[in-house]
């Protein structure tokens, strides 16, 4: 009885590694979703608690892509027609290759590559839109027993609605966008972001992302020539050079993808990079950080998740 005991409070305790993330979410008042797994351990912070994806879904929709070339719906170097129309809003590079023009011819891989590896938000939606909607995305995942993540809106639905406002077409015009912003009382922009707070779409849960990332490498998402393809765009991520990135040691290679909300009232509901390390020995690592409801500054939020790949690191 007392060893059952004993076992079970060992079991519930949080390890080392877990404490350490709690101390850091008192350190940094905020909420971390983390998680930190190896071929032989795994530790969590809120491992079952929803976490506002933000950009990182533009990795999964990346995913769910890939998995329609394996199906023979797509090949990577398919030929699609890009319209002005189809711009979307935040950062989005399509657009500057857009200039001028009314419309332009863009292949799958360059969408991938694109959303990935510098968070357009015009590729993804575009490929949402493509696809047939987002629940082509969630397909994906359930058929891969992937619990706890769903993709629900395109970037522009989104981050519209963050404001209080929805999605109109006039709103690749940045200026009309801007303005209609501006239309909208603080208080009613304010309330339309507590929405987004407890809005359980466009969410994952730490363990969920983790499990999605260790299939991803281990190669039970993809086939190989698919994972590694796609593995070697997620390690030509240019965005987040000080979040995992500046916290992994050399001699390992990261493929990340972040993503970031914007705030209100001071608070910054979500400041992500979850990925993957390697290094030549085969060893890996996941990473998972998500780092809500805070109000430090942009520079602490990142510092929080370089510190969270500093604790990776001491699971050895």
């Amino acid at each position: 009885m007392i060893a059952s005991t004993l076992l079970l409070l060992t079991t519930l305790l949080p390890s080392p590694i877990e404490a350490k993330l709690a101390e850091l979410e008192r350190t940094h008042k905020c909420e971390i979703g983390a998680a930190i797994i190896t071929s032989s351990e795994s530790h969590y912070s809120r491992k079952n608690e929803r976490f506002s994806l933000q950009s990182v879904m533009k990795m999964v929709v990346s995913m769910a892509a890939l998995d329609l070339v394996e199906r023979g719906k797509w090949k990577l170097d398919q030929p699609f027609t890009f319209r002005y129309s189809d711009l979307s809003i935040s950062h989005q590079p399509l657009s500057d290759e857009l200039g001028n023009r009314n419309s332009m011819t863009v292949t799958l891989d360059q969408l991938i590559e694109l959303a990935t590896t510098e968070s357009c938000s015009a590729s993804v939606d575009f490929m949402i839109r493509k696809m047939g909607g987002t629940s082509v995305v969630n397909e994906f995942l359930r058929k891969n027993d992937v619990k706890g993540m769903s993709v629900d809106r395109e970037e522009r639905e989104l981050q519209t609605d963050v404001v209080g406002l929805t999605w109109r077409p006039e709103f690749v015009h940045i200026n009309k966008l801007e303005a209609s912003k501006k239309q909208i009382p603080e208080d009613e922009q304010h309330n339309a972001y507590r929405r987004y707070q407890i809005d359980p779409r466009d969410t994952t849960t730490p363990a969920a992302m983790a499990d999605l990332l260790q299939k991803l490498i281990q190669g039970k998402l993809l086939s190989p020539e698919h994972t590694a393809y796609f593995m070697g765009v997620m390690e030509r991520t240019q965005t987040g050079p000080d979040r995992l990135k500046a916290g992994v040691p050399k001699g390992w290679i990261l493929g990340h993808k972040t993503g970031t909300s914007s705030r209100s009232r001071g608070i910054a509901w979500a400041t992500n990079d979850v990925g993957y390390v390697r290094n030549q020995n085969g060893e890996w690592k996941i990473i998972v950080a998500l780092i809500r409801n805070s109000k430090q500054t942009y520079e602490i939020r990142e510092a929080t998740i370089r510190q969270v790949a500093g604790v990776a690191f001491e699971t050895n």
